[in-house]
């Protein structure tokens, strides 16, 4: 059974068909007054700030999903515990994820980075597509928790099942990709290319999101950790004794 896909929560238009989309022209590289008009002429925003690289952008987006496992982690030690974590919090680190996660920032990679590193990782780059697709069935399945019954011991640890699941492989694909698809990426685009498509990442960004974009979405993240207890970065600092 196909699952109901999960509300946006961006304010425009933006999808992982119309970042593909969009990408078309640029997958083939950076040749000619085509790609360069398909996205911005970086000489006439010559006095505004530049973007973050690529990857760098990327690698900041990955910080907010290593955030937001660092929730589901949280909520799925309270199921294990036989605590209800709130299911609230639970729902919107879903949605986020869906949203910022999945249908933004794999967007980015499926559309712009995975075809122009896929020749030296073709491996690396199917098992990536196959995760990203795993990640958004449990997505879909995680955010109508506030459908369950956690009241039943097999529907508790069955969201505490599809959580660890989630933690489990995104904890390894993001770093997979930060140590070996992002470098290639570097290594493999001209400079004019990265820069373009750090504009590109900087648009989609403020026009699906809004002015701050990163912002508003931390600010997002740190309600779901405050509601699941892990606001407080000290807590996780180990005693001088190693307790």
């Amino acid at each position: 059974m196909t699952a109901n896909p999960v509300p946006r929560v961006g304010r425009g238009s933006l999808s992982r068909r119309g970042l593909l989309t969009g990408a078309a022209g640029l997958v083939a590289g950076v040749g000619g007054t085509q790609a360069v008009h398909l996205l911005v002429d970086a000489d006439d925003n010559a006095a505004a700030p530049r973007p973050p690289s690529p990857g760098e952008e990327l690698m900041t987006e990955h910080g907010v999903l290593k955030r937001i496992l660092l929730a589901y982690r949280a909520a799925a030690d309270q199921l294990n515990a036989g605590v209800t974590p709130p299911v609230g919090a639970v729902v919107d680190a879903a949605r986020l994820v869906y949203d910022y996660v999945e249908s933004f920032h794999e967007g980015l990679e499926e559309a712009y980075v995975f075809p122009r590193v896929r020749a030296a990782h073709p491996d690396l780059v199917r098992t990536l597509l196959i995760q990203h697709d795993r990640g958004r069935h449990l997505t879909a399945r995680i955010y109508r928790a506030d459908d369950l019954d956690l009241t039943r011991a097999d529907v508790r640890d069955r969201l505490r099942t599809m959580l660890d699941q989630f933690v489990r492989m995104y904890e390894p694909h993001e770093a997979w990709e930060d140590t070996v698809i992002y470098p290639a990426l570097r290594r493999g685009t001209p400079q004019r290319e990265l820069d373009l498509l750090a504009e590109r990442f900087a648009d989609l960004e403020n026009s699906h999101y809004g002015d701050a974009a990163l912002q508003q979405v931390l600010d997002r993240v740190a309600g779901i950790e405050e509601q699941l207890g892990v606001a407080d970065l000290a807590a996780f600092t180990p005693d001088d004794n190693g307790s």
